[in-house]
Parts: C-alpha cells; sequence; structure tokens
C-alpha cells in the first residue's frame, strides 16, 4: 500500500512538469510575399510551418521578400529547404523585407517559435 501511495505522490509531482512541453506549432499569421524585378511571383496567406519550393529565378534576378507575419521564414539556397552550394540560408525575421539578387533553384520554409509554458517552481 504505501509502494502505490509512494508511486501515485510521484505521478501527482510530475504533472506540473509535464505542462512545460512546447505545444505544437501552429500557422503563422500574415502573408509572405516574393517579388522578382518588381513583379510579384508568389503570395503565402497565414502559412503553416514547413518547406515551400520557390519558381527558379532566371540569372541575376534581384528578389524581394516580404514577411508580414508573426513568424520567422528562411530563404534556403536550395530545393527542399537545404543549403545550396554557393550561398546561406538568409533569415527574415517577422515583420521584416529583405532584398537580395539569386539565380537559380530556391526555397522558403516558415519557422515559427514555440510557445513554451512555464511550469510552476517545485514546493520544498
Amino acid at each position: 500500500m504505501r509502494r502505490a501511495l509512494t508511486s501515485l505522490g510521484l505521478l501527482f509531482a510530475a504533472a506540473p512538469l509535464m505542462a512545460a512541453t512546447t505545444q505544437p506549432a501552429t500557422a503563422a499569421t500574415g502573408t509572405v510575399a516574393l517579388r522578382a524585378d518588381g513583379t510579384l511571383v508568389v503570395t503565402f496567406v497565414n502559412p503553416k510551418p514547413g518547406c515551400y519550393e520557390l519558381p527558379e529565378f532566371s540569372l541575376l534576378s534581384r528578389v524581394s521578400l516580404d514577411n508580414k507575419t508573426d513568424a520567422d521564414v528562411v530563404l534556403h539556397s536550395g530545393a527542399g529547404c537545404k543549403r545550396g552550394l554557393l550561398r546561406a540560408a538568409t533569415r527574415v525575421r517577422a515583420g521584416a523585407t529583405r532584398e537580395r539578387t539569386l539565380t537559380g533553384t530556391y526555397s522558403l520554409s516558415v519557422r515559427p517559435g514555440p510557445l513554451i509554458v512555464s511550469a510552476p517552481a517545485p514546493r520544498p
């Protein structure tokens, strides 16, 4: 009986720790617009976390990425949100705009930050 009560007590003591886990990521709120040489190429509305393939850019295209969401997005210099051969990924923070001169295949990933619920401090 004592062993059962000890196990039950440990279970209740661990309950606040389970509340401290991160919650699943949800869709970003807002839009991400991509322009090449002044022409709108693609717009993502309330994009979900994940990888998005972008159309191929012609030689030395002037690309503008306007992130009007509440999440960061990353412009990858390769397909499938993998690192490209010559250029590292470019992070575009929530609410920011970045301009780059690009050529070839690129992809975009949406990475909303996790919501962290803090657990109350354990009692002594």
